[in-house]
């Protein structure tokens, strides 16, 4: 298995200390301008400026042409780095959904373990299947045509309205900081998406995101400093926060954590970090991402008791620069998810892969661009025409996942079943799914549209192990001594 040598990681802490104090520097000059007098809205303008310009470059430095980096970023990504990558999807999931998710979708504690069920199982699990994404255990389990087309529709939905819904709370942010125009908002954020995921598929996408995630919790810091410098009770928005109340233990209420601990915790686009690290390393990626979780909702609710105040009298400049940025950076980072997971809907199949890769290495990654193009531009169109609620669209992508992708990967990980099992998961988990929402599609709450894909997912899961049953066992897999995704050369074809 491929192990990156020392000087690799020597190399990768050597750019990633250079980027922070380049970022860090690049904020005192900000504050400095807004110290000597500067027009106010081309300081506030300059915080999320500053962080596009550091994710064009980070999105241009990895750009690759070798399959096993594209997809998979050659299992080589350090778990701090891939703990941080997951730290900022998982806050732009959180940012986007709202404080209000709590009452609407799911308690908190369910959100926090259905995060902790994707960074320690879920996403582990799948890194040690070797796979690059979900997809390639669908493929491999059920090599048939009908089964990975369905699955790759599914996966395409899912990713494409998590992208749409990171690509408008990423707009509304930036429109937020600058007090701009929307379509130029709109063209910037698909700008930093586009050069973010698309040149370096997974592994520029890993390290945007662990960008991202340095880049907020530095601006939280410097907000936590200005608190405390200011005295005061600086714990009393964490306190608030913390202290959103559940709903009371009704069934209702008990259905809504229960399907939001299981949509979260198979949501398949916050599965990507695992995927690019090291073996055995997935689960040490997933701690570091849940350590720093903590952290940034510790940092940022005490930062923002101390710049928003600020803020909102209109008298500093600089703090809305840097809440813009913070705000910002974790919604590109959901966007980037969406649009990698739309393009990875369809799988390969591993046990085929030695064989078939260096000659499809191109051809692959062509057109994962191509469809990472067209999902971004399509999330473009649908926020500039007012298509988007981002908290709604979220639930879609969650309640769709967990109702359609989560049980077809269980059936994938059991030892029973084929192609009729799976068709008749798929088959029953869409009826019900139509059935409870059809009637009431426009006007049904983001909490209903979870506790529906729960149910779903849970009579398509019982019809194909039902008929499991009686399909017998698959044929055993062949023995694989290699990762396909990190021992091979994929070098594109000259």
């Amino acid at each position: 298995m491929y192990v990156a040598p020392q000087r690799d990681r020597e190399r990768i802490d050597g750019l990633a200390s250079f980027a922070a104090v380049a970022f860090l520097v690049a904020i005192g000059l900000v504050a400095a301008l807004a110290r000597v007098g500067a027009p106010a809205r081309l300081v506030e303008t300059l915080g999320p400026l500053v962080a596009l310009l550091g994710l064009l470059v980070i999105g241009a430095v990895n750009r690759t042409a070798r399959l096993a980096d594209f997809l998979a970023a050659r299992r080589s990504v350090p778990p701090v780095y891939g703990g941080l990558a997951f730290t900022a999807t998982a806050t732009g999931l959180a940012l986007t959904l709202g404080p209000e998710s709590s009452a609407t979708l799911a308690p908190w504690p369910a959100a926090a373990l259905g995060l902790a069920g994707v960074a320690l199982v879920a996403g582990p699990l799948l890194r040690r299947v070797d796979a690059s994404g979900a997809a390639d255990v669908v493929a491999t389990r059920f090599p048939f045509a009908s089964i990975r087309l369905l699955f790759g529709l599914v996966s395409g939905v899912v990713g494409a309205l998590t992208a749409a819904a990171g690509f408008s709370a990423a707009s509304v942010a930036l429109i937020a900081a600058t007090d701009g125009n929307p379509r130029l908002a709109e063209i910037v954020v698909a700008l930093a998406l586009a050069i973010g995921v698309i040149p370096g598929g997974l592994k520029g996408l890993l390290w945007s995101d662990a960008a991202s995630a340095a880049g907020a919790l530095a601006i939280a810091a410097i907000g936590v400093a200005v608190a405390w410098a200011g005295g005061g009770d600086n714990l009393a928005t964490l306190v608030h926060w913390l202290s959103i109340a559940p709903q009371p233990a009704d069934t209702d209420a008990m259905l809504r954590a229960v399907a939001g601990v299981l949509a979260i915790a198979g949501f398949l686009p916050l599965a990507a970090p695992a995927l690019g690290a090291p073996e055995g390393n997935a689960q040490s990626a997933g701690a570091y991402g849940l350590a720093f979780g903590v952290v940034a909702l510790a940092l940022g609710a005490i930062a923002w008791g101390a710049f928003a105040p600020a803020v909102a009298a209109a008298r500093a400049p600089t703090a809305a620069a840097l809440i813009g940025a913070a705000a910002w950076l974790p919604a590109l980072a959901l966007a980037r998810a969406g649009v990698f997971a739309s393009a990875r809907g369809f799988g390969v199949d591993l046990s085929a892969a030695y064989a078939r890769f260096a000659l499809l290495a191109s051809r692959r990654i062509a057109l994962t661009r191509l469809t990472m193009a067209m999902v971004i531009v399509g999330a473009g169109v649908a926020v500039d025409r007012g298509l988007v609620d981002p908290p709604r669209t979220l639930a879609w992508a969650l309640a769709l996942n967990l109702a359609l992708a989560t049980p077809l990967l269980a059936l994938g990980f059991a030892d029973r079943g084929g192609k009729y099992s799976a068709a008749a998961l798929m088959a029953s988990s869409a009826s019900v799914l139509a059935i409870r929402l059809g009637p009431n599609l426009s006007s049904v709450d983001s909490g209903d549209i979870l506790v529906a894909g729960l149910i779903a997912g849970a009579m398509g899961l019982l019809a194909g192990a039902f008929a499991a049953l009686f399909e017998g066992r698959p044929p055993p897999p062949s023995s694989k001594p290699y990762d396909p995704f990190a021992d091979l050369p994929f070098a594109a074809p000259e």
